[in-house]
């Protein structure tokens, strides 16, 4: 196992997660129990507006694969940012065991799917300047260390500050955790 799997919470590696039965066993045009509807609808001359959209749509992960030089596998499509770090805190995060790290002031979800999900927030503020806001690498570095931290939500630009983070600092301090 290497990369992103090895941060996954170890008792979700060998999970095979949720498979619908339609793939497997059944077969017909319409499945009443999963809710589509059998009637067409004028608007829509394809008939796929009355089926769940697949959720790791393999054509769009094909395009953005290509456009950011990746394997499909690598990604995972979401709906929306609150969708994505539920996710990762679920995936990551030990309840009652680990914490996120957070910059305040930040988008709230952070801290919000970390409490839904048990598990601690560590907060080190970003150094207001008067006339922007700058995050203080090095004591999210110290921080992140220093706690039992899986993830580091770091926002660019910021919410609701607006501030751009350098992505050489970015980097920095992913090789200064690198391993943890």
């Amino acid at each position: 196992m290497s990369g992103v799997l090895e941060l996954v919470r170890e008792d979700l590696r060998t999970f095979a997660g949720y498979r619908s039965a339609r793939s497997d066993r059944l077969v017909g045009d319409v499945w009443l129990n999963a809710n589509e509807a059998p009637w067409a609808n004028a608007g829509d001359a394809a008939c796929t507006a009355r089926r769940y959209p697949d959720p790791q749509p393999e054509a769009l992960r094909a395009s953005l694969a290509e456009l950011y030089g990746c394997a499909p596998a690598q990604l995972l499509v979401g709906r929306g940012s609150d969708e994505g770090i539920d996710l990762l805190v679920r995936a990551l995060c030990r309840p009652g065991q680990d914490a996120v790290l957070v910059t305040s002031p930040t988008f709230g979800m952070y801290a919000v799917n970390a409490r839904l999900h048990g598990t601690a927030v560590v907060d080190v503020p970003l150094v207001d300047e008067g006339d922007t806001w700058r995050c203080d690498f090095d004591a999210v570095a110290n921080a992140a260390l220093r706690e039992p931290v899986r993830l580091v939500f770091l926002c660019s630009p910021g919410n609701p500050t607006g501030a751009a983070l350098p992505v050489q600092e970015v980097l920095g301090l992913a090789r200064r955790l690198e391993g943890r």
